[in-house]
C-alpha cells in the first residue's frame, strides 16, 4: 500500500512538472512598441526637437562647428526590423510592397508623432536584447514599381526615382550661415537667404555611375533583456539625435554643401546616421 502511494505521489509530481515545463514552453507570442525619439543632446542633456515655420530666424540647436540651425522638417524610413535574444531568440518583421500596400517600411514624421511608435506583432515569446533595422527602403521595396502604402511616392513625398530609390532621411531648415538657394525641398524654398535641405539616399549601383549606398543597417544592444509574451506590454525606445546626425564621424560645414538631393552629396552625412541612432531604455 505505501509503495503504491509512493509511486502515485511520483507520477503525480512527474505529471505536474511536465505540466508546468509546457505551459512555461509555450508562451504565446507577444508584441512590443518601438518608440523613435528625435532629440537634441545640448550640454549631455537629451531635449525634444521642436520644428519651426519656414523663415524662422529661431535658431534652437548648434553643429559641432559651432553653426546655429533650426528644423522645419525631419522625415525618415525605419525597414526590416529583427530581433534576436541571448538565448537564440529570433524575430524578424514581415514585409511586403505592393501597388495597393506596404507592410514592415514605418515613415517616421517629427510632425506626427503618431508615426514614431512601431507596433510590432507576434513575436515568439523569449528574451530580446538587440534590435537591427535599416534607416531608409532597400531593393525590395523598389524594384517592384509603384508601391502603396508608407512608400507611395505621391503622399509620402520621399520618393526620387527608379535609378535613386528612396530619401532615407529628409530634413529641412534654415542655418544664419547658410547662403540659401535651396531647389527642390517641400519647406524650403529658392528664395529663402539661410534655407537648407539634406535629402539623403541611394541605393542602386547604376551602370556608368558611382554606386552610393547611404542607407544604413544598424543594429543596437540593450543594457537588459525586454521580455515579450502575451501577457507583457514591453516598451522599447531609441533615440535619433539629430546634433550628431550633423558631427559624428564627419562635421557638417553649412556655408558649403548645404543643399542636398542626390545621393554622391550625402555621403557624409549618411555615415553620420550611425552614430545618430541609440537605444535608450525600455519600459517592461
Amino acid at each position: 500500500m505505501k509503495k503504491f502511494l509512493f509511486l502515485s505521489t511520483l507520477l503525480f509530481g512527474v505529471l505536474f512538472f511536465s505540466a508546468c515545463k509546457d505551459e512555461e514552453e509555450t508562451k504565446d507570442p507577444g508584441t512590443l512598441e518601438v518608440n523613435f525619439d528625435n532629440i537634441a543632446v545640448i550640454n549631455n542633456v537629451q531635449q525634444q526637437l521642436s520644428l519651426v515655420t519656414p523663415g524662422s530666424t529661431d535658431y534652437a540647436y548648434t553643429n559641432a562647428l559651432g553653426q546655429k540651425f533650426n528644423i522645419n522638417l525631419l522625415r525618415y524610413y525605419i525597414s526590416a526590423i529583427e530581433l534576436d535574444g541571448p538565448n537564440g531568440e529570433h524575430y524578424h518583421d514581415h514585409m511586403e510592397a505592393t501597388a495597393s500596400g506596404s507592410k514592415g517600411y514605418y515613415l517616421v514624421d517629427e510632425s506626427i508623432p503618431a508615426s514614431q511608435l512601431i507596433l510590432l506583432e507576434d513575436i515568439p515569446a523569449g528574451e530580446y536584447n538587440k534590435i537591427t533595422f535599416t534607416v531608409g527602403v532597400d531593393s525590395s521595396g523598389v524594384v517592384n514599381g509603384a508601391s502603396g502604402g508608407s512608400l507611395d511616392p505621391a503622399t509620402c513625398h520621399m520618393f526620387w526615382n527608379w535609378n535613386s530609390g528612396y530619401i532615407a532621411v529628409k530634413y529641412e531648415g534654415q542655418s544664419d550661415v547658410s547662403n540659401g538657394g535651396v531647389s527642390g525641398a517641400e519647406t524650403v524654398t529658392g528664395d529663402n537667404p539661410h534655407g537648407m535641405a539634406y535629402h539623403i539616399g541611394g541605393w542602386k549601383d547604376i551602370p556608368g555611375g558611382v554606386f552610393v549606398y547611404n542607407n544604413k543597417r544598424l543594429s543596437l544592444t540593450f543594457d537588459t533583456v525586454v521580455k515579450v509574451e502575451s501577457k507583457e506590454a514591453p516598451e522599447l525606445h531609441m533615440v535619433f539625435d539629430v546634433i550628431k546626425m550633423f558631427g559624428s564621424h564627419h562635421n557638417i560645414d553649412f556655408t558649403g554643401n548645404h543643399n542636398v538631393h542626390k545621393p554622391a552629396d550625402g555621403v557624409e552625412v549618411a555615415h553620420n546616421l550611425e552614430h545618430a541612432f541609440a537605444y535608450d531604455h525600455i519600459h517592461q
